[in-house]
C-alpha cells in the first residue's frame, strides 16, 4: 500500500487522506507496531511523521519504543518533553507531540516538513489535522474504541474526506 495519495476536493484544494487500520484482540501491543511500522514506511519515502499521543506519559513511552522497536536499529525522533521543539531549527523526521493549549486554538506551530503524515493515538479528532497530507487513525478491537472510530468515521465523511479502512 502506498502511503501517499492525496486526496483532492473538486475546487482543487488539497483535502487530509485518513486511513483507518483496525487491529486484532491484543490492540494496545499491535497499535505500536504499526506505528513503528508506518514510521518506517514514512522514512523510507523520505517523508516526516507527527504522532499524536494522549499524554505526556504516552509520549514518553512511543518515545522509548521509537529507541528499542528493533534491536538492531532505532527510528530518529524527538518529543514534546525533550529540548528540541516543534518549530526549532533542527529537524526530526519523527516528532512525539501530546495536546497543549495551543493545540485546541488551532494554532500549533508545525513546521511544513511536519505536515506529511500524522499518526493519531487519542480518542480525539486533532484540530489542526487538515494541516496534513495524510493522517492513521488506530483502532482497537474493543467495543468502546470501535465507537469512538465511528463517530471519528463519520465526522470525517461528513467532510468530504477521502477515508480508507485497513483491517489487521
Amino acid at each position: 500500500m502506498s502511503l501517499i495519495k492525496l486526496a483532492i476536493h473538486n475546487n482543487g484544494i488539497q483535502m487530509t487522506q485518513v486511513d483507518f487500520y483496525i487491529l486484532g484482540e491484543n490492540s494496545q501491543r499491535q497499535i505500536t507496531s504499526m506505528v513503528c511500522r508506518l514510521c518506517e514506511k514514512a522514512l523510507a519515502q523520505e517523508l516526516s511523521v507527527l504522532i499524536y499521543v494522549a499524554s505526556p506519559a504516552d509520549a514518553q513511552q512511543m518515545d522509548d519504543l521509537l529507541w528499542t522497536y528493533k534491536a538492531n536499529s532505532f527510528i530518529a525522533h524527538s518529543s514534546h518533553f525533550t529540548q528540541t521543539k516543534l518549530n526549532s531549527d533542527y529537524f526530526y523526521p519523527v516528532f512525539i507531540h501530546y495536546p497543549t493549549a495551543a493545540d485546541k486554538t488551532d494554532v500549533v506551530p508545525i513546521r511544513d516538513q511536519y505536515k506529511q503524515l500524522l499518526i493519531n493515538l487519542t480518542t480525539e479528532i486533532p484540530s489542526f489535522f487538515q494541516k496534513f497530507t495524510r493522517m492513521a487513525e488506530m483502532v482497537g478491537k474493543n467495543n468502546e474504541e470501535k465507537a469512538i472510530a465511528r463517530n471519528r468515521y463519520r465526522t470525517y465523511l461528513q467532510q468530504g474526506l477521502s477515508l480508507n479502512k485497513y483491517d489487521l
